[in-house]
């Protein structure tokens, strides 16, 4: 959690621009039924620490395709969402969703939520990061790459 409040303030202090919209926002867990055969591994290659979602360290989402364009390719993605926080975006949904964010919560987590109109802010750094580079090949429905 530290290092992302380090990272967005490093984002911020460096010149940051943000896109604004508004999505349908939903929680979704690693499990096969909601993901695939291998539920722990995101779209980027991410391996999910099922302890460190259950205490709230790793703040991830999986957002719909529709919602890739407006992130700069080869840097760090990052979304605000209102009433939730920052989260990286370490996953891509199937593409029958459309502007949609998935917020990732432990297995054992019951909540459900399904807000409509949920604004976000997509958050972004004009300086390119080669350390951080994301290659998408989701699992769920074919290969995309991002950047």
């Amino acid at each position: 959690m530290k290092k992302l409040i380090l990272l967005l303030m490093l984002l911020l202090s460096i010149g940051v621009y943000a896109q604004v919209t508004h999505v349908t926002l939903t929680y979704y867990q690693p499990v096969v039924e909601q993901c695939n055969n291998d539920p722990l591994i995101t779209a980027d290659g991410s391996k999910i620490n099922l302890h460190h979602l259950k205490h709230n360290k790793i703040k991830w989402c999986a957002i719909s395709r529709d919602l890739l364009w407006m992130f700069p390719k080869n840097q760090p993605k990052l979304i605000w969402i209102e009433g939730f926080g920052v989260y990286e975006v370490r996953d891509v949904m199937n593409k029958r969703f459309h502007h949609r964010v998935d917020i990732l919560i432990h297995p054992k987590d019951s909540k459900r939520i399904c807000l409509k109109q949920v604004k976000i802010k997509i958050l972004s750094s004009h300086k390119v990061n080669r350390n951080h580079r994301h290659t998408i090949q989701c699992k769920r429905s074919g290969n995309h790459r991002i950047g």
